[in-house]
């Protein structure tokens, strides 16, 4: 696979993880860019018996991330329930949704710590195994389908709250 192959293959999946763990469209336009920079620079070390190549972007978008994250410490807090507001002027993300599922979604992942939408990441945009995210996380199958089990039932409650 060539690197435009993988940019074209991949993209989506990783803008949409950046996404969710920022929630700010234009900054996660800036960090993917980023992300496919370092990846563009890296690619000649990539090792694909070390595993899949979204398995490798997801280790650059993470570290990616988390640099992003320590300079702009506005994005690690959570909101709260009393945070959410109607589309309009005070909220121009929420307002650019006009999907009834993605402006949902946004109003729940707001609510989220950043280790939980990380973890929401790995699996559903990233499409990881519980196995592949354990091994991301040093835990175990076992703990990781506990931890979405409450993540996803957390999430229902948040959802419930606000009237979803």
């Amino acid at each position: 696979m060539t690197f435009p192959q993988v940019y074209e293959t991949y993209y989506k999946n990783v803008f949409n993880m950046v996404y969710m763990r920022l929630l700010n469209r234009d900054d996660a336009e800036d960090v993917v860019q980023e992300i496919f920079i370092h990846a563009y620079s890296a690619w000649d070390s990539y090792n694909q018996e070390k595993g899949s190549v979204l398995t490798w972007l997801y280790a650059i978008a993470k570290n990616t991330l988390i640099n992003y994250m320590r300079k702009n410490k506005s994005f690690s807090q959570p909101f709260s329930i009393d945070d959410v507001v109607e589309p309009g002027i005070e909220d121009k993300e929420l307002a650019a949704l006009t999907d009834d599922n993605a402006h949902d979604a946004y109003l729940i992942l707001r609510q989220l710590k950043d280790s939980d939408r990380e973890l929401l990441t790995m699996r559903y945009t990233m499409n990881m195994s519980y196995r592949e995210i354990a091994e991301e996380i040093g835990s175990n199958e076992k703990a990781v389908g506990k931890r979405m089990e409450r993540l996803v039932s957390k999430c229902q409650t948040i959802a419930e709250k606000i009237n979803l």
